[in-house]
């Protein structure tokens, strides 16, 4: 993975595995006295499918990448206090406990640190062109949790 950029955003979708520790030590600043990082994994099951084995996900890079920096632009627009803000999804087969999506927001306080990185999260989830395939001792399939896109034109 490339290293962090000089600017205040991070924005990545790809293969490589998410560096985790980077992301927070780059999301520190003098200013900035809240570090929140989020990061979720890959779980041994999803909802009506035990035994999760492996996610596999899949995206249109270009159109996710604009899509996360669009979120890292409302983030500021919200809370124009922030400092750093990383928005990173993976791309490609994950095994359990892999990191699949980080999502890490500085601020000069941690209210506002919290309530970003939250909305960061939920804005991949629901705006971001992100496709994902379960593989479980049952089989294999497309995730049940797919919805409409927003913000995506019709």
């Amino acid at each position: 993975m490339t290293l962090a950029p000089p600017g205040d955003d991070w924005v990545y979708i790809g293969s490589e595995a998410l560096p985790l520790g980077q992301l927070t030590q780059w999301a520190v600043l003098p200013r900035c006295g809240a570090v929140v990082l989020f990061a979720g994994t890959v779980r041994d099951h999803a909802e009506g499918r035990p035994g999760v084995l492996t996610l596999e996900y899949e995206a249109y890079e270009q159109v996710a990448a604009s899509r996360l920096e669009a979120i890292g632009a409302d983030l500021r627009s919200r809370w124009p206090s922030l400092g750093r803000i990383g928005l990173l999804h993976r791309t490609g087969l994950l095994g359990l406990t892999d990191v699949s999506v980080a999502v890490a927001v500085s601020a000069p306080h941690r209210s506002e640190a919290f309530d970003a990185a939250r909305a960061g999260i939920d804005g991949i989830k629901s705006r971001v062109p992100i496709w994902k395939r379960e593989t479980w001792e049952g089989g294999s399939e497309w995730g049940l949790d797919a919805h409409p896109l927003e913000g995506s034109r019709s």
